[in-house]
């Protein structure tokens, strides 16, 4: 059975799926306070062992979710058990800790899905702000075959959220943000009575203001095209609950709640064989919990950084332990599976980042500065800006050039050298005079490596093509064969 993982995150789902029977649902809380998962199932699905809970920061709860399920989760907050009488500031589903069968207390923001009833068939899946907002949430496939978008909604609209529309707790702060539906319940907004279809029930100025705020999310009743995603296959899914932060499922959804602290970095070898990824952080940033680790195909293991923090992965190849010496074919980083802040042998491919501290910029990119052994992707997981995926999931090694082969002990090309590795000269590697954007043009080697993968760094000064941006805090999923 595949399993799911939820991480509030900083509150998050995990959800595994597996083949035709079932999954189960991991709850994480990676949030700084506590939150109270509350779940309601569809009127034609069982509703789940447990409906609600209370889950401390930093801890995890996992439930059993049948075949052919539908239904919603949602985070309740700043709840209490006063004389006998327990209540929730947002998000309440009738004074108790089990829901029980109870929907939630408007405003919510609501992680739905509904999986499909035969092996491999299509899920659909979705982060809802028809009902308002309170936590930042974000649901993205691990697998699975299809689109396989992310849902999600990671900004804190509660920051930006119009006047009319705030919901406030004891204390006079916003802690949640209403629709326009819940607040003023007329069919304009509600998409019902002589406004029930798409084409008499368009989006409004309210709507625009969630739909600008979060674009991976449903705004309004008719927000399909905006809203719905599908994944079949199987897949998992990350869901993140980000208060401000991230979620994880696995069908596999991931949801990560509380995106306030750093990312989390989830790498998934999608690769036929085994990876072992290495991590190393720049000189001025911690070495982060793990530094390297074995990652078999069809595997995830998800990685907090902090913030501010810059620094780099890659996936190693071809590793054994012979007599107690652990060494690897390509991208070795000092005969231990932990790289312990040594970096990797040449060639190799480049996951980079620099995390911004307080939602602000982060810069990533894949690189084959130093060549290339393995397909790599850089994907974010919510967000604001660009946001786009850097990548190289080309197999460069099958067109590699002969000058730049490298070979593994069979004879078989196991990666592919830059000009810089291989030939060590100035106007390859941007050194000498030639250190300089004009100095150091792009050659016929680098020109090789941009046609192959042209969202991935090719020589040093390739900063127009290499180099991504996105802020406001999000996640990142890196791919091993993408």
């Amino acid at each position: 059975m595949s399993t799911i993982r939820v991480s509030l995150s900083l509150f998050s789902f995990a959800f595994l799926l597996c083949v035709g029977q079932g999954a189960q649902i991991t709850f994480t809380n990676n949030c700084p306070y506590t939150v109270w998962p509350g779940t309601q199932s569809g009127a034609t699905s069982p509703q789940l062992s447990s409906t609600g809970f209370e889950l401390a920061s930093g801890a995890s709860n996992t439930l059993e979710l049948p075949s052919g399920w539908s239904g919603k989760f949602w985070a309740r907050t700043g709840c209490s058990n006063n004389n006998g009488v327990f209540s929730c500031t947002t998000a309440d589903c009738g004074n108790h800790v089990e829901c029980g069968g109870a929907g939630e207390a408007t405003p919510a923001s609501l992680i739905e899905i509904t999986t499909g009833n035969n092996n491999g068939a299509q899920d659909f899946y979705d982060v809802s702000n028809v009902d308002g907002f309170n936590v930042p949430s974000s649901m993205s496939p691990q697998g699975g075959s299809g689109a396989c978008g992310t849902a999600s909604c990671p900004v804190n609209i509660n920051a930006a959220c119009p006047a009319e529309l705030q919901f406030k707790g004891s204390d006079k702060s916003v802690v949640g943000c209403k629709s326009a539906c819940v607040i003023f319940n007329t069919p304009e907004y509600c998409c019902n009575g002589d406004h029930n279809t798409p084409q008499t029930c368009p989006p409004t100025n309210y709507s625009q203001f969630f739909s600008q705020q979060c674009p991976n999310a449903y705004s309004y009743a008719y927000d399909d095209k905006r809203g719905t995603f599908t994944c079949s296959g199987n897949p998992s899914y990350l869901t993140t609950i980000m208060a401000i932060t991230r979620v994880v499922l696995s069908l596999s959804f991931a949801f990560f709640l509380c995106v306030a602290h750093g990312a989390q970095i989830t790498l998934t070898n999608k690769c036929s064989y085994t990876v072992w990824p290495g991590s190393q952080a720049n000189a001025n940033s911690a070495q982060l919990s793990t530094t390297g680790f074995e990652l078999p195909s069809g595997q995830s293991k998800t990685v907090d950084v902090p913030a501010p923090w810059s620094g780099k992965f890659w996936a190693r190849t071809g590793c054994s332990n012979n007599n107690g010496v652990f060494s690897c074919a390509t991208a070795d980083c000092g005969n231990h599976l932990e790289c312990s802040g040594a970096g990797e042998a040449t060639p190799a491919s480049l996951m980079e980042f620099t995390i911004a501290s307080n939602g602000g910029q982060d810069f990533y990119d894949v690189s084959n500065v130093d060549g290339f052994n393995v397909p790599s992707s850089i994907t974010p997981q919510g967000g604001s800006g660009t946001c786009n995926v850097a990548s190289c999931p080309a197999n460069i090694n099958a067109a590699c050039p002969a000058a730049l082969q490298f070979k593994g002990s069979d004879g078989s090309v196991i990666g592919c050298k830059s000009a810089c590795v291989e030939f060590g000269t100035p106007e390859y590697c941007c050194t000498g005079d030639h250190n300089t954007p004009a100095t150091c043009p792009a050659t016929n080697y680098s020109e090789f490596f941009s046609n192959q993968c042209p969202n991935a760094y090719s020589y040093a000064y390739d900063d127009k093509r290499g180099t991504f941006t996105c802020s406001g805090s999000p996640n990142y999923a890196i791919n091993f064969c993408p």
